[in-house]
């Protein structure tokens, strides 16, 4: 199954010249963006990732172009090698052995948003190498739900709203692949 890779990020707005070569780095992965959010300042995020990141913090969600394959077992591009690859650039990036940078990588498909993480906890399914994935939209009755466990940002509207557009963008280049009929 294809499906959408998206990326959120998360970097430290004093080292501007570390967000601009992650975005490149990530633009060789995905075929470059085709959607980029506004930039966020979620408070809250600062209260997590402050002591290792440093202040401010700032946000920003995009879509790769291309698809990838959603198999963490095909030798492609895939959900499990895109966070692995996004952890050797947030270590590329370190300034002093501490991110500046924290790219979570995640995908898109007709019927969910995933966000992969190293984390283990209830609610994620394990997809090889020390990451995990967990569901944060459901899709259903024309808009994306969250689930209880879903990322404060995530339920913001302006978010969604973002995660809606890519899934739209998504089924739209499907269609013109000939690789779905019309959902």
């Amino acid at each position: 199954m294809l499906v959408k890779p998206t990326f959120s990020v998360l970097y430290n707005e004093n080292f501007p010249s570390a967000l601009e070569e992650a975005l490149e780095e990530l633009k060789g992965l995905v075929g470059g963006f085709d959607l980029t959010s506004e930039v966020y300042h979620f408070p809250h995020l600062e209260r997590y990732y402050g002591r290792e990141m440093g202040y401010p913090l700032k946000r920003l969600y995009l879509s790769g172009k291309n698809f990838i394959s959603a198999d963490p077992c095909v030798s492609e591009l895939n959900p499990l090698k895109l966070k692995l690859l996004a952890v050797e650039i947030e270590k590329k990036l370190s300034v002093g052995g501490k991110r500046v940078v924290n790219i979570d990588p995640g995908w898109v498909d007709k019927h969910h948003l995933f966000l992969t993480t190293h984390k283990e906890r209830g609610g994620r399914f394990y997809l090889g190498k020390g990451i995990w994935a967990e569901m944060e939209y459901l899709y259903f009755g024309g808009e994306f739900k969250e689930l209880f466990w879903t990322y404060e940002d995530y339920r913001k509207g302006e978010v969604k709203d973002f995660f809606l557009k890519v899934r739209r963008l998504y089924l739209k280049q499907l269609r013109e692949a000939g690789k779905t009929k019309n959902p």
